[in-house]
Protein backbone atom coordinates (compact mmCIF):
# COMPACT_ATOMS: atom_id res chain seq x y z
CA UNK A 1 0.00 0.00 0.00
CA UNK A 2 1.47 3.54 -0.98
CA UNK A 3 0.33 6.11 1.33
CA UNK A 4 -0.29 9.90 0.04
CA UNK A 5 2.61 12.48 0.89
CA UNK A 6 0.55 13.73 3.86
CA UNK A 7 -0.11 10.33 5.53
CA UNK A 8 3.48 9.19 4.81
CA UNK A 9 4.93 11.96 6.67
CA UNK A 10 2.64 11.17 9.55
CA UNK A 11 3.85 7.30 9.53
CA UNK A 12 7.40 8.02 9.51
CA UNK A 13 6.65 9.83 13.11
CA UNK A 14 5.68 6.36 14.33
CA UNK A 15 8.75 4.36 15.72
CA UNK A 16 9.22 0.71 15.31
CA UNK A 17 7.37 -0.99 17.90
CA UNK A 18 4.65 1.58 19.01
CA UNK A 19 0.80 0.70 19.09
CA UNK A 20 -0.89 3.54 17.62
CA UNK A 21 -4.40 4.64 17.07
CA UNK A 22 -6.15 6.69 14.46
CA UNK A 23 -9.20 8.76 15.61
CA UNK A 24 -11.54 9.58 12.79
CA UNK A 25 -9.50 7.08 10.33
CA UNK A 26 -11.85 7.53 7.10
CA UNK A 27 -10.46 5.04 4.95
CA UNK A 28 -8.17 3.17 7.47
CA UNK A 29 -5.20 3.34 4.99
CA UNK A 30 -2.82 4.93 7.91
CA UNK A 31 -3.14 2.00 10.91
CA UNK A 32 -3.38 -0.78 7.38
CA UNK A 33 -0.09 0.20 6.33
CA UNK A 34 1.71 0.88 10.00
CA UNK A 35 0.69 -3.26 10.61
CA UNK A 36 1.12 -4.44 7.34
CA UNK A 37 4.71 -3.33 7.23
CA UNK A 38 5.40 -4.87 10.82
CA UNK A 39 6.10 -1.03 12.25
CA UNK A 40 3.03 -1.12 13.93
CA UNK A 41 2.60 -4.37 16.43
CA UNK A 42 -1.13 -3.41 17.61
CA UNK A 43 -3.27 -0.62 16.02
CA UNK A 44 -7.09 0.78 16.36
CA UNK A 45 -8.73 2.46 13.84
CA UNK A 46 -12.07 4.76 14.96
CA UNK A 47 -14.50 6.44 13.93
CA UNK A 48 -17.91 8.45 15.13
CA UNK A 49 -20.26 5.94 13.35
CA UNK A 50 -20.47 2.00 12.13
CA UNK A 51 -21.51 3.87 8.51
CA UNK A 52 -18.50 6.24 9.02
CA UNK A 53 -15.69 3.49 9.75
CA UNK A 54 -17.23 1.17 6.86
CA UNK A 55 -14.49 2.20 4.21
CA UNK A 56 -11.69 1.49 6.99
CA UNK A 57 -13.19 -2.07 7.09
CA UNK A 58 -13.30 -3.02 3.59
CA UNK A 59 -10.05 -1.92 3.19
CA UNK A 60 -8.43 -4.10 5.98
CA UNK A 61 -10.60 -6.73 4.40
CA UNK A 62 -9.05 -6.05 1.67
CA UNK A 63 -5.09 -5.52 2.14
CA UNK A 64 -5.39 -8.25 5.06
CA UNK A 65 -7.67 -10.65 5.63
CA UNK A 66 -6.46 -11.50 8.97
CA UNK A 67 -6.18 -8.37 9.61
CA UNK A 68 -8.28 -7.97 12.99
CA UNK A 69 -5.64 -10.15 14.97
CA UNK A 70 -3.63 -6.85 14.56
CA UNK A 71 -6.06 -3.46 13.18
CA UNK A 72 -9.13 -3.42 15.67
CA UNK A 73 -11.92 -1.16 14.82
CA UNK A 74 -14.25 0.60 17.24
CA UNK A 75 -16.70 3.03 16.39
CA UNK A 76 -17.31 6.13 19.19
CA UNK A 77 -16.48 9.39 19.87
CA UNK A 78 -12.66 10.85 20.02
CA UNK A 79 -11.06 9.42 22.53
CA UNK A 80 -13.65 7.50 24.72
CA UNK A 81 -13.47 4.09 22.69
CA UNK A 82 -9.59 3.57 24.16
CA UNK A 83 -8.59 2.66 27.82
CA UNK A 84 -5.72 5.03 29.39
CA UNK A 85 -2.42 4.46 27.89
CA UNK A 86 -4.07 1.57 25.88
CA UNK A 87 -1.47 2.43 22.79
CA UNK A 88 1.66 4.41 22.64
CA UNK A 89 0.29 7.23 19.85
CA UNK A 90 -2.71 9.08 19.62
CA UNK A 91 -2.73 9.93 15.45
CA UNK A 92 -5.88 13.09 14.81
CA UNK A 93 -5.79 14.07 11.12
CA UNK A 94 -7.26 15.85 8.84
CA UNK A 95 -9.83 17.70 11.45
CA UNK A 96 -10.21 21.06 12.21
CA UNK A 97 -7.51 22.40 14.89
CA UNK A 98 -10.69 23.25 17.02
CA UNK A 99 -12.20 19.53 17.01
CA UNK A 100 -8.88 18.10 18.01
CA UNK A 101 -8.67 20.60 20.64
CA UNK A 102 -11.95 19.53 21.80
CA UNK A 103 -11.25 15.95 21.40
CA UNK A 104 -8.42 15.97 23.85
CA UNK A 105 -9.84 18.42 26.14
CA UNK A 106 -12.86 16.05 26.69
CA UNK A 107 -11.09 13.49 29.13
CA UNK A 108 -7.48 15.63 30.04
CA UNK A 109 -6.34 12.29 32.21
CA UNK A 110 -7.17 10.04 29.76
CA UNK A 111 -5.46 11.99 26.97
CA UNK A 112 -2.31 12.71 29.48
CA UNK A 113 -2.04 8.59 29.86
CA UNK A 114 -0.84 8.69 25.83
CA UNK A 115 2.70 9.09 25.84
CA UNK A 116 2.35 10.37 21.73
CA UNK A 117 0.28 12.88 19.41
CA UNK A 118 0.61 13.43 16.04
CA UNK A 119 -2.15 15.43 15.00
CA UNK A 120 -2.85 17.64 11.49
CA UNK A 121 -4.74 20.30 12.04
CA UNK A 122 -7.32 21.50 8.79
CA UNK A 123 -7.78 25.13 10.66
CA UNK A 124 -7.09 26.96 13.56
CA UNK A 125 -3.41 25.71 13.92
CA UNK A 126 -2.37 28.47 16.05
CA UNK A 127 -5.11 27.87 18.49
CA UNK A 128 -4.21 23.87 18.63
CA UNK A 129 -0.64 25.07 19.35
CA UNK A 130 -1.54 27.25 22.06
CA UNK A 131 -3.98 25.00 23.61
CA UNK A 132 -1.17 22.19 23.97
CA UNK A 133 1.54 24.74 24.79
CA UNK A 134 -1.06 25.90 28.09
CA UNK A 135 -2.12 22.42 29.25
CA UNK A 136 1.50 21.14 29.66
CA UNK A 137 2.20 19.39 26.08
CA UNK A 138 5.49 19.87 24.40
CA UNK A 139 5.97 20.16 20.80
CA UNK A 140 8.74 17.40 19.76
CA UNK A 141 8.24 18.04 15.34
CA UNK A 142 6.59 20.17 13.48
CA UNK A 143 6.14 18.59 9.43
CA UNK A 144 5.07 20.43 6.49
CA UNK A 145 4.17 18.67 3.23
CA UNK A 146 2.17 19.40 0.10
CA UNK A 147 -0.97 17.97 -0.54
CA UNK A 148 -2.12 19.31 -3.88
CA UNK A 149 -2.29 23.10 -3.69
CA UNK A 150 -2.31 23.25 0.17
CA UNK A 151 0.44 22.79 2.28
CA UNK A 152 -0.67 20.31 5.89
CA UNK A 153 0.49 20.72 8.83
CA UNK A 154 1.80 18.61 11.46
CA UNK A 155 2.67 18.98 14.85
CA UNK A 156 3.92 15.78 17.26
CA UNK A 157 3.72 16.25 20.82
CA UNK A 158 4.17 14.55 24.16
CA UNK A 159 3.31 15.78 27.56
CA UNK A 160 5.46 17.87 28.84
CA UNK A 161 6.78 15.57 32.18
CA UNK A 162 7.69 12.81 29.61
CA UNK A 163 10.76 13.57 28.70
CA UNK A 164 11.41 9.96 26.92
CA UNK A 165 11.83 11.84 23.79
CA UNK A 166 14.36 14.72 24.63
CA UNK A 167 16.28 12.51 26.67
CA UNK A 168 17.01 9.51 23.98
CA UNK A 169 17.46 11.91 21.54
CA UNK A 170 14.64 10.97 19.63
CA UNK A 171 12.89 14.38 19.57
CA UNK A 172 15.26 15.75 17.25
CA UNK A 173 15.54 19.07 17.93
CA UNK A 174 12.64 20.47 19.44
CA UNK A 175 11.22 20.62 22.87
CA UNK A 176 8.53 23.68 22.64
CA UNK A 177 7.13 24.21 26.25
CA UNK A 178 4.81 26.98 27.37
CA UNK A 179 7.96 28.36 28.90
CA UNK A 180 9.89 28.52 25.80
CA UNK A 181 6.93 30.03 23.47
CA UNK A 182 6.67 32.73 27.27
CA UNK A 183 10.46 33.89 26.62
CA UNK A 184 9.28 35.62 23.47
CA UNK A 185 7.53 38.27 25.61
CA UNK A 186 4.74 39.29 23.97
CA UNK A 187 2.49 37.54 21.56
CA UNK A 188 0.13 38.22 18.81
CA UNK A 189 -2.23 34.80 17.34
CA UNK A 190 0.07 34.77 14.49
CA UNK A 191 2.95 34.00 16.81
CA UNK A 192 0.86 31.05 17.33
CA UNK A 193 0.06 30.23 13.50
CA UNK A 194 3.49 30.98 12.20
CA UNK A 195 5.74 29.90 15.51
CA UNK A 196 9.44 30.67 15.62
CA UNK A 197 10.28 27.33 15.83
CA UNK A 198 8.47 26.59 12.10
CA UNK A 199 11.55 27.19 10.75
CA UNK A 200 13.08 24.35 12.37
CA UNK A 201 10.22 22.22 10.40
CA UNK A 202 10.70 19.05 8.04
CA UNK A 203 9.64 20.18 4.58
CA UNK A 204 8.58 23.22 2.48
CA UNK A 205 9.26 25.67 4.93
CA UNK A 206 10.03 29.04 2.73
CA UNK A 207 7.23 28.03 0.63
CA UNK A 208 4.90 28.19 3.82
CA UNK A 209 6.18 31.41 4.63
CA UNK A 210 5.88 32.89 1.30
CA UNK A 211 1.94 32.19 1.24
CA UNK A 212 1.65 33.17 4.52
CA UNK A 213 3.63 36.53 4.00
CA UNK A 214 1.09 37.12 0.75
CA UNK A 215 -1.97 36.82 2.10
CA UNK A 216 -0.84 39.34 4.56
CA UNK A 217 0.27 41.43 1.94
CA UNK A 218 -3.15 40.89 0.10
CA UNK A 219 -5.27 41.49 3.82
CA UNK A 220 -3.53 44.87 4.44
CA UNK A 221 -4.39 45.60 0.38
CA UNK A 222 -7.77 44.77 1.08
CA UNK A 223 -8.23 47.00 4.17
CA UNK A 224 -5.99 49.97 3.10
CA UNK A 225 -8.63 50.14 0.04
CA UNK A 226 -11.88 49.97 2.19
CA UNK A 227 -13.79 53.20 2.09
CA UNK A 228 -13.30 53.55 5.91
CA UNK A 229 -9.77 53.18 7.23
CA UNK A 230 -8.91 51.20 9.95
CA UNK A 231 -5.44 52.36 11.11
CA UNK A 232 -5.51 50.03 14.03
CA UNK A 233 -6.19 47.01 11.64
CA UNK A 234 -3.41 48.30 9.46
CA UNK A 235 -0.68 48.31 12.13
CA UNK A 236 -1.71 44.74 13.02
CA UNK A 237 -1.26 43.49 9.74
CA UNK A 238 1.48 45.19 9.16
CA UNK A 239 3.33 43.91 12.34
CA UNK A 240 2.51 40.30 11.36
CA UNK A 241 4.01 40.89 8.10
CA UNK A 242 7.27 41.89 9.85
CA UNK A 243 6.94 39.26 11.74
CA UNK A 244 6.62 36.74 8.70
CA UNK A 245 9.48 38.31 7.27
CA UNK A 246 12.23 38.01 10.29
CA UNK A 247 11.25 34.42 10.45
CA UNK A 248 12.03 33.94 6.79
CA UNK A 249 15.57 35.79 7.24
CA UNK A 250 16.60 32.81 10.25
Amino acid sequence: MKLSDRLQRIADRIERGETMADIGTDHGLLPIYLTENGISPKAVMTDISEPSLMKGRENLAGSMPDGHETVDCRTGDGLSVLAPAEVDVIVIAGMGGRLIRQIMEADIALTRSFAKFILQPRTKQGELRRWLLENGFAIIHEDLVHEGRHIPEIITAVHGEDRRYAETGRAGDLWVTKETADAYGEKTDMFYDVPPWITKATGPVNEFMGRYIEREKRKLESVMMSQVRDREKETRICGDIYYLKGLSEV
